[in-house]
């Protein structure tokens, strides 16, 4: 069969372009050693492996034989259409004559990866000799890329169908090391471990680190840094300073970039000592600091809460600095809620002429969106805009959820189509917050468009774009097509989960669904998914609201865990149906343990708390409030300023003024809010003396009045006034409160207050005047404030008063009763004059 052999390589070397023949002349030599290798016949296997396809050795391109530069390029000798066909050549060669003829081609590399691809179409089957040759021959010209995809195959292999794996690789590696070239043993032993790293098996690369070492031997520096910041990436920051000081044991010298990577590693575990002596050995050993290295520290520096020093070093060293230093500071400055430092770093930057990127503005205007400052953020927008830096998708989704929060829906859609004009590339999280956007506004089929604008961009819609449509179909009450998006989803293979069966089962129950409701209950939990609190407590909110409390209460009972959120939705559906008695009686039979709970929470019953005073039911609601007063942490401010407001709506004063002194003795002083709701209420019931004492009370604690309290006192003050309670000298309150109030910006019940003053005092013009005044101010006013000056005309003005409750239509403000009755009597009091006449 060897006489076959002249023949192969005769039409082998037939096919190849000219010039390639003239490089192959040396093959001569090839067919009377592969006719000696095949005489000798030294092993034969029976069994072949057939492989499907190509190897990654073979798909490579044969001109890149080195990531290192360190060997030729040589001309493909063959093309599509002059392929020589080896399928016999697993019946010609066997291991040996593998070897020997890869030693033989040792210095033809194109030839050889020729010859080792056709090996592989053919199905040889190749042993640890072999790959040792292949390995050793790679080594010799430094194909690196070559030979990490060559260890990819054995490591990856997980059928067996190499017969070998790659520790068995790896202990021939250590044999050659003992007798062979340190140099390509560096090679091999990189490739090794850059396989290793390229699919995440961090362990067996340390294994191999390890044993390399035994022998007083360590990787190149590269390798040594791609496996450090692996590691790091990886989250292994204790591991890899542990690698790290190994490696210097071992006679590691580590560069500018192994320095960075280490700096990197201990800022993100916040060890920032660590890092600034890592920064002085660098200087000790005369590696001179880069951008990257001192630009990790400074980072490190900012996470760390340090931002300040941060930006002191930055100053100082702006010639070792990028800007992405730059942007560590800013963002670790917004991070702190120090806006105004952050923007001086802009004035920094561009006084030493750094020009702030993308990554530098974002992380102030996403800051400032936080904080809902929406005019700063987009200052800040449009000021990046002009400066010639296109913005991108988490800019602009930070601006369209800040507009949503602040109810600006129809500007965040015009956002986000603004920038999709521009060509600003938009991610699935800015269709999400448009989509829900549209919703919002009931533009569920703009929503829909924008899903099918998804799919035709190849974006995979997920659970969170699918849940918001719901949402907003909901909205409507079309569970039909809710049903069909939810359906669409489950077709195209996403899983539901808890949050989107929330969203449905808040739909049916508001449209009274209450039997479907129990049915997705029971799909939920076909499909794996528990129902929650969260998931129960929907169930009681929507039959409560429902006005369905007896379902409600069924439900409730039925629940074999109930948990505090859940007592909290009964406790508050009943009071939202006011029935607060069996509210309160549910409070009573609590656990003791959910009782103490529940008080913690405080929001948790102050529902219940309010509606107890509002129904006049003090004994119950004061039992209540001691109780609070009893528990762990007490009530808060806020808990304080709307028990005493529930008591003043309840007229209950002397019950206000208990617990108004208890948040004293509490050590809570009272604000503004709480001195005026005294007030209020001092004056709905006519105790001037009280009003005046708390008033001067809050002055001489050094509380300033806001406009309110001012407009509080002036409307108190006037209704006392007209039902008879203050004398002469008691009038001129009136104006001194009335000259305070104009030094304050008024506001809409400000002018309220006044119109209904100068109305009731007959004094119609200037109500009239305050009303225009109100409006040129930008205040629009409401249906009382049209109530109040409609009220005001006389029965000769009946026509202007018809014309003003014309215009109050028109403007889009609801008509109520109190309205309509106004401009009635206005009505009947002509008739009674016409009729008295």
């Amino acid at each position: 069969m060897y006489e076959t052999w002249p023949r192969l390589y005769r039409h082998f070397v037939s096919h190849l372009p000219l010039s390639q023949k003239l490089k192959t002349n040396a093959l001569s030599m090839w067919v009377p050693l592969i006719r000696s290798v095949y005489r000798r016949n030294l092993v034969k296997y029976d069994r072949i492996f057939r492989f499907s396809s190509v190897s990654s050795l073979a798909q490579l391109p044969f001109s890149d034989v080195s990531d290192s530069g360190s060997e030729e390029n040589y001309p493909h000798p063959f093309n599509n259409n002059n392929i020589v066909s080896f399928d016999h050549a697993h019946q010609v060669f066997d291991k040996m004559s593998v070897i020997e003829t890869l030693n033989y081609l040792k210095e033809q590399p194109n030839t050889a990866l020729q010859l080792l691809t056709r090996l592989k179409l053919c199905g040889f089957t190749h042993d640890v000799a072999t790959y040792m040759a292949i390995i050793r021959f790679m080594c010799y010209w430094g194909m690196i890329s070559r030979l990490k995809f060559l260890f990819l195959e054995v490591i990856v292999d997980k059928d067996g169908a190499f017969g070998f794996n790659v520790s068995d690789l790896f202990e021939g590696l250590l044999k050659e090391f003992n007798v062979g070239d340190q140099h390509l043993f560096v090679i091999a032993v990189d490739a090794l471990i850059k396989a290793f790293l390229n699919v995440r098996r961090l362990d067996e690369a340390f294994e191999v680190l390890l044993k390399i070492q035994e022998g007083r031997f360590v990787p190149s520096v590269r390798t040594c840094n791609l496996f450090l910041n692996e590691l790091v990436e990886e989250g292994e920051v204790d591991i890899a300073m542990a690698v790290y000081e190994h490696l210097k044991t071992s006679g590691f010298c580590p560069n500018v970039c192994t320095y960075g990577i280490v700096v990197k590693g201990l800022c993100r575990k916040g060890r920032v000592n660590e890092a600034r002596d890592v920064l002085r050995e660098m200087e000790e050993t005369g590696v001179e600091s880069d951008a990257f290295t001192f630009g990790s520290y400074i980072d490190g520096l900012c996470s760390n809460g340090n931002t300040d020093l941060a930006f002191v070093l930055l100053k100082m060293s702006r010639d070792a600095v990028d800007v992405f230093a730059y942007a560590s500071v800013i963002r670790g400055f917004v991070r702190e809620l120090k806006f105004d430092s952050a923007e001086n770093v802009f004035l920094d930057m561009k006084q030493s002429a750094i020009v702030p990127d993308a990554y530098c503005y974002g992380p102030l205007i996403q800051g400032y969106c936080k904080r809902n400052n929406l005019l700063k953020a987009l200052d800040l927008h449009d000021d990046m805009n002009s400066n010639g830096i296109q913005t991108n998708c988490v800019i602009l989704s930070s601006i369209m959820q800040c507009l949503c929060h602040l109810e600006m829906l129809s500007e965040a859609v015009d956002q986000f189509t603004k920038a999709k004009e521009s060509g600003v590339f938009l991610d699935e999280i800015s269709y999400t917050i448009a989509i829900d956007a549209l919703c919002r506004q009931r533009k569920i089929g703009e929503a829909v468009l924008l899903l099918d604008e998804m799919k035709l961009k190849k974006m995979n819609p997920d659970v969170m774009h699918y849940t918001t449509l719901i949402n907003g179909f909901c909205l409507l009450n079309d569970l039909k097509n809710a049903l069909k998006i939810f359906n669409e989803m489950n077709e195209n293979g996403l899983k539901p989960d808890t949050v989107i069966f929330h969203a449905l089962i808040g739909g049916f129950l508001k449209c009274g669904r209450y039997k479907e409701t129990m049915i997705l209950l029971d799909n939920m939990v076909v499909r794996g998914l528990k129902p929650t609190s969260t998931t129960h407590n929907i169930v009681i909110d929507g039959l409560c609201k429902g006005g369905k409390m007896k379902q409600a209460t069924s439900f409730f009972n039925k629940l074999e865990t109930k948990t505090l959120n859940n007592y909290v939705a009964m406790i508050n559906g009943y009071c939202d149906l006011n029935n607060v008695e069996k509210a309160y009686e549910l409070f009573v039979t609590l656990p003791e343990q959910e009782k103490t709970g529940l008080l913690l929470a405080k929001n948790g019953c102050f529902k219940l708390l309010t509606g107890l005073f509002e129904k006049r039911k003090t004994n119950e609601a004061l039992k209540l409030f001691k109780t609070i007063l009893g528990s762990e942490n007490g009530p808060s401010k806020i808990m304080y300023s709307k028990v005493i407001a529930a008591c003043c709506r309840a007229g209950d004063m002397i019950t206000a003024r208990e617990v108004f002194v208890t948040m004293i003795a509490r050590g809570i002083p009272p604000d503004v809010i709480s001195y005026t709701i005294m007030l209020h209420g001092y004056f709905k019931m006519n105790c001037l003396t009280k009003a005046y004492d708390i008033f001067r009370r809050m002055i001489r604690h050094g509380i300033q009045p806001d406009i309110i309290t001012y407009t509080v006192f002036f409307d108190g003050e006037s209704k006392v006034k007209r039902k008879g309670f203050i004398n002469g000298s008691e009038e001129k309150g009136l104006q001194r409160y009335l000259t305070k109030m104009q030094e304050l910006t008024p506001d809409l019940i400000h002018y309220t207050v006044l119109i209904d003053h100068h109305c009731k005092s007959n004094n119609l013009q200037h109500a009239k005047f305050l009303f225009n005044e109100m409006i040129e101010r930008g205040l629009k006013p409401d249906t009382i404030a049209y109530t109040s000056l409609i009220r005001g005309h006389p029965p000769k003005k009946y026509v202007e008063a018809q014309v003003l409750y014309n215009n109050m239509l028109r403007a889009g403000v609801q008509q109520d009763s109190r309205s309509v009755r106004a401009l009635e009597r206005v009505k009947l009091t002509i008739c009674k004059n016409q009729y008295e006449g």
